[in-house]
């Protein structure tokens, strides 16, 4: 099963920090791979690639924090997004590196549970129920919030925590939510793979989302 996947690994590079020179080359393979493969999921890329093709390495790299570290509109680790700091996150740090380790797989600076290392799992996991107990219990719900998170609503309410604590607004380039079409495009390429159906949604405690909503119920 898993070697019809599609390339997962390859995929992940969507992902990561752009801070080497072949990140767009790259993104732009992915998109001609997916295009080719699955045509549709190649158009909800294709905004995403013609952005980041676009703009100086400086503005990828701040478009990149922007929405996933600094200011940030959610985080790539996706463990954090589903589970916030319940001890369920903790057990899944703890599975996620056995498996990268059983596969041989280098996390690099990023955590087991960051999006781009579990992507790189999913061509390489050789328990069926186990790859799709991952897609579905963590992996879509995960990217149904991070893609929320890029929603009209939740800036807005990011920007009021921000304009609360640092008395400016959040610094917004032009393309400040790009990265949901390579967020959505990943969540049609997995459905495409495993027919996603989302079961119950973990319980969870804090989280990035949830915080945000938080510090502006305190300060209301």
């Amino acid at each position: 099963m898993n070697k019809q996947l599609l390339d997962y690994s390859r995929i992940s590079d969507l992902f990561v920090f752009p801070q080497k020179g072949d990140y767009v080359d790259n993104v732009k393979d992915i998109q001609q791979y997916l295009s080719e493969v699955i045509p549709n999921v190649g158009e909800m890329l294709q905004p995403f690639t013609d952005v980041i093709s676009k703009v100086s390495k400086k503005e990828l790299e701040d478009l990149y924090l922007r929405s996933f570290e600094v200011q940030s509109i959610t985080t790539l680790d996706i463990g954090y997004v589903v589970f916030g700091d319940d001890y369920k996150r903790g057990e899944l740090l703890v599975n996620l590196n056995k498996e990268h380790k059983t596969y041989g797989i280098d996390c690099g600076d990023e955590l087991a549970d960051n999006l781009s290392n579990v992507l790189k799992l999913l061509n390489a996991i050789e328990d069926s129920e186990l790859l799709n107990d991952l897609v579905n219990k963590i992996m879509a719900p995960a990217l149904t919030k991070m893609i929320q998170g890029f929603g009209e609503d939740q800036i807005a309410a990011k920007e009021k925590v921000y304009m609360k604590h640092h008395k400016t607004l959040l610094n917004k380039h032009e393309s400040f939510t790009i990265y949901k079409h390579a967020l959505f495009a990943l969540y049609k390429a997995l459905d495409y793979d495993f027919s996603i159906k989302i079961q119950e949604e973990p319980q969870r405690s804090g989280g990035f989302l949830s915080s945000i909503k938080q510090e502006i119920t305190l300060e209301s």
